[in-house]
């Protein structure tokens, strides 16, 4: 393997590495953990630590993590959320890298992949950075690709169209952690909490983008917002209304107050025109 040194050198880094800490969310992923816990390991910029974070797993989970000699490779317990933004947020706060990079457990990373997002989030100046992937079907993995995108950043109204970001592809810069908090942690938004999540991080930087497959995406049917029966009409509301709410209250009460004065001006009229035919 490639040692960190040799990485930086390439790409003409500062002499002391920026450190990386990997987040794994975990829930009953015995099938798929080993997989994803080794191809963070092989990699050519070696990550500080692989915190490997349960959301309250009743399968093998923690025996194979416990099977890796590797130090780096940490069990972090929790209890059943329901969410993935709980052991998101767990090993977000408990990280010591300068950088948090999060792989779901059920996705792989290519050898590459942190080395070259390191790179272009220095290139392009950004406090975060993401990556295309190819997409993986049961278990065929296609040269099908998520996203479409073929600019090297992701502005706040580029997001606001559409979500370009896979989550396993996802590192940020600690201090937007300290700045912005984590991952929504309700339960009915399902995996629309991380598009919620990059949009708030899109406010206080842009996302370098990678437009090479540094990712094998697992497109389940069941957790993907890819493959949703939702309108994107309806995915955009509803995680606008979040964003609002969460990141200026003061808006999103206005809009409220605004909509309820449509739908009351609207029932006026509506009655009104009711009132007129009927003493035409």
């Amino acid at each position: 393997m490639v040692v960190v040194v040799s990485g930086l050198k390439k790409y003409n880094f500062m002499d002391t590495p920026p450190t990386i800490s990997v987040i794994i969310p975990t829930w009953n992923s015995a099938h798929t953990l080993a997989a994803t816990i080794t191809s963070c390991l092989n990699q050519t910029y070696s990550p500080l630590e692989i915190l490997v974070c349960d959301d309250g797993s009743t399968d093998e989970s923690r025996s194979i993590v416990e099977q890796f000699a590797d130090p780096k490779v940490q069990w972090v317990s929790g209890e059943h959320s329901g969410t993935p933004g709980v052991p998101r947020n767990t090993g977000m706060q408990l990280a010591q890298g300068e950088w948090l990079a999060i792989c779901d457990s059920d996705d792989t990373w290519l050898p590459e992949k942190l080395e070259k997002q390191m790179a272009a989030a220095v290139k392009y100046s950004c406090d975060a950075v993401c990556a295309n992937a190819f997409i993986k079907i049961n278990t065929d993995t296609t040269s099908k690709k998520v996203s479409q995108w073929n600019k090297p950043t992701l502005s706040f109204a580029n997001l606001l169209k559409t979500n370009n970001i896979v989550c396993s592809s996802a590192m940020i810069h600690s201090s937007l952690y300290k700045k912005l908090g984590g991952f929504s942690e309700i339960v009915e938004y399902g995996s629309f909490a991380d598009y919620i999540y990059w949009l708030r991080i899109a406010t206080s930087t842009r996302f370098a983008f990678v437009n090479e497959p540094l990712i094998i995406y697992d497109d389940h049917p069941l957790t993907s917002m890819r493959s949703t029966a939702l309108s994107n009409e309806t995915i955009q509301n509803k995680v606008f209304n979040d964003f609002i709410k969460n990141n200026n209250p003061s808006i999103f009460t206005l809009m409220v107050r605004v909509k309820q004065s449509v739908l009351l001006i609207k029932k006026i009229l509506k009655n009104s025109i009711k009132y007129l035919y009927k003493n035409e």
